[in-house]
């Protein structure tokens, strides 16, 4: 735990938590936007736990679960520090959009990277305002954290799950290879003791094709080698609090495990936690072979064997489409159905939990 670590313009007080505020960016109409802070502090020394959640506009129930986390009586058994910032994108949160409108791209894409980008091409677009703003919480974030965790929402009536990234290392590399493979077991232990269901993320090439690794917590794990996950807590614009519940009950957990609380484990209720009994990844599965309508057939968390039948199809009228039905390529485990029925060629309907058997860590791509 630092002593007196200032964040923002609050600085950590012993048995108390503080309010305060990290000026993001400004407007051209005149005003300035900021990322409201929660720090509280324990009255002896331990970690330094960050949390952040509302990085998308249309997942609220982080926020939710970091105000019912912080309490009172949570800081007079705390040792240590937690960190806490429930608004990542206010523009986002207030319009309820995913994207703020001042940047027009996707929030939990722009935190730094490992890669230097240069900065001299003018036909370049340069980072953005609040691109900025995230590199330097960044920077704040490295400097004093122990953990991380990153609050969102999956899929209207999803599971709640952790997301668990592998660890890249430069190819060749033995030492580095060395520390990705004891990051990747610490990590591990921590996204065990949350308790939720674990879903791995996607293999190293389709991670870095999709910037995974410029989210929030893929920044914070890969370039700084702070253990962090993204905790999927379900619905977003109506938060179920069975799981915002469940995931306080998860992060106190966590808690435990880095010594910051010294009280028992709780268990986790309310929610569905699924341990196959092997490694799962998730996946985009299946896809619809052409236009149509669909009609789910499977529901967050159940089991599918490869073949199985998941969802119908129709046409604008109600008639079978092809064959009619849509069929699993994979066995797995149904995470959550793609919001919504209108579907086009190639659009995945659901995304599983597949089986992984590929190493959690990995070397970064030839193409990275």
């Amino acid at each position: 735990m630092a002593d007196l670590l200032t964040v923002g313009n609050v600085t950590a007080v012993p048995g108390k938590i503080q309010y305060g505020q990290w000026e993001a960016l400004a407007h051209p109409t005149g005003h300035t936007e900021f990322f409201p802070i929660i720090l509280a502090q324990g009255q002896t020394a331990g970690p330094c736990l960050w949390l952040t959640a509302g990085i998308h506009g249309t997942e609220q129930a982080g926020p939710l679960a970091i105000y019912r986390l912080i309490t009172e009586e949570l800081v007079q058994q705390l040792h240590g520090t937690i960190v806490a910032l429930p608004a990542l994108n206010p523009a986002g949160l207030r319009t309820m959009q995913r994207d703020p409108y001042h940047a027009n791209d996707d929030p939990n894409r722009f935190w730094p990277e490992k890669k230097v980008i240069s900065a001299t091409d003018p036909d370049r677009d340069p980072p953005s305002s609040l691109e900025r703003a995230y590199q330097g919480l960044y920077e704040k974030i490295v400097t004093s954290a122990d953990y991380f965790i990153d609050f969102h929402n999956a899929w209207i009536g999803s599971l709640s799950f952790a997301l668990r990234d592998r660890i890249l290392y430069q190819p060749g590399d033995a030492a580095d290879h060395d520390r990705a493979l004891a990051l990747a077991e610490r990590l591990d232990k921590m996204v065990t003791a949350y308790g939720h269901t674990v879903v791995n993320e996607y293999p190293a090439e389709t991670y870095i094709r999709e910037k995974l690794h410029r989210t929030a917590s893929g920044s914070v794990l890969q370039k700084s080698r702070i253990p962090a996950f993204t905790a999927e807590l379900g619905t977003g614009l109506v938060p179920d609090p069975a799981i915002i519940q469940a995931a306080c009950a998860g992060t106190r957990n966590v808690m435990r495990w880095a010594g910051m609380l010294k009280d028992d484990t709780e268990a986790i209720e309310g929610i569905r936690v699924i341990r196959p009994g092997y490694a799962v990844r998730r996946m985009r599965t299946p896809r619809v072979p052409e236009a149509c309508i669909v009609h789910h057939l499977v529901d967050a968390g159940m089991r599918v064997g490869k073949g199985d039948v998941v969802a119908e199809m129709r046409d604008v009228w109600g008639r079978p489409v092809g064959n009619g039905v849509i069929r699993s390529s994979y066995e797995g485990l149904v995470l959550g159905r793609t919001n919504g029925v209108y579907f086009y060629p190639g659009q995945p309907i659901m995304t599983m939990a597949v089986r992984d058997g590929d190493s959690l860590t990995a070397p970064y791509p030839d193409t990275y």
